[in-house]
C-alpha cells in the first residue's frame, strides 16, 4: 500500500510539473496575431455599421450608446466606409427600415449610395504590427464628436469577415471587428475605448435606382 501511495504521489508531481511547463510555455510564447493588408483592404470594401461602442476604466465598463443619446441617434443613421489605400474614412448616412426579408435578428438599412461624406479621420497600415490604425485629424461638420490627436488600432484578434451576405447570414459566429484606442482623461485617469464594427451587405437595388439600396447587418 505505501508503495502505491508513493507512485500515485510521484505520477501527481509529474502532472503538475508538466501542467505547469505547458502553461508557462503557452503564455511566454504567443504569437501576436497579424493581418494581411491584402485579406484587409478587400474586406474592409464594405460599409459599417458600429455595433457597440465601450469605455473602460479598470474593471468597470459603460455603454456609450445607453448614456449619450446623441450617439445613439448617429449610430443609426452613419456608416463608415475604410479606404485603407487612399487614407481616409468617410461615411454614408441612412436609416433603420423594417425587416421583412432577412432571417432572425438581423438588422436592416436604407442607404444613400451615391454621396459619402468626410470623418475627419485618416487611416494607415501598420506593417510592423500588422493591422490598420486610424487616426482623427479634425473634427468634421457632420461628426461633431470626432476629437483630433487621437489614435486607434484594429485589434487583429477580432477580425472576423466574409466576402457575401449569404456567408454571413449562416456562419456560426457573425462578422465583426474591433477598434481599440487608449486615452488619459484629465477626470477619469486611463481609459480604453472599444468600438465593434460590423459590414452592412447590400441585397438589394432596384435596377433604375442609382441613390438608394438597401443593406443587412447580422
Amino acid at each position: 500500500m505505501k508503495k502505491m501511495i508513493l507512485l500515485f504521489a510521484l505520477l501527481l508531481l509529474a502532472w503538475l510539473q508538466y501542467s505547469c511547463s505547458e502553461k508557462h510555455v503557452a503564455k511566454h510564447d504567443k504569437v501576436p496575431v497579424k493581418l494581411n493588408i491584402d485579406s484587409v483592404k478587400a474586406a474592409l470594401a464594405y460599409r459599417f455599421y458600429v455595433s457597440e461602442a465601450y469605455r473602460h476604466i479598470g474593471k468597470d465598463s459603460v455603454n456609450l450608446f445607453e448614456v449619450d443619446t446623441v450617439l445613439r441617434i448617429f449610430q443609426r443613421g452613419v456608416f463608415l466606409q475604410i479606404r485603407v489605400s487612399e487614407g481616409y474614412v468617410n461615411f454614408w448616412s441612412g436609416k433603420p427600415i423594417p425587416n421583412t426579408e432577412m432571417p432572425g435578428n438581423a438588422l436592416t438599412f436604407g442607404l444613400n449610395v451615391r454621396i459619402e461624406q468626410p470623418t475627419g479621420l485618416e487611416v494607415h497600415w501598420d506593417e510592423q504590427k500588422g493591422t490598420v490604425v486610424v487616426e482623427s485629424k479634425r473634427t468634421g461638420y457632420y461628426l461633431p464628436m470626432v476629437i483630433p490627436g487621437k489614435t486607434g488600432y484594429l485589434d487583429p484578434e477580432s477580425f472576423r469577415m466574409y466576402r457575401s451576405y449569404p456567408e454571413a447570414r449562416d456562419a456560426v459566429i457573425k462578422p465583426s471587428m474591433k477598434f481599440i484606442y487608449e486615452d488619459q482623461d484629465p477626470k477619469l485617469g486611463k481609459v480604453t475605448y472599444k468600438v465593434t464594427l460590423k459590414p452592412a451587405y447590400e441585397y438589394y437595388r432596384d435596377p433604375n435606382q442609382q441613390v438608394y439600396a438597401k443593406f443587412v447587418v447580422f
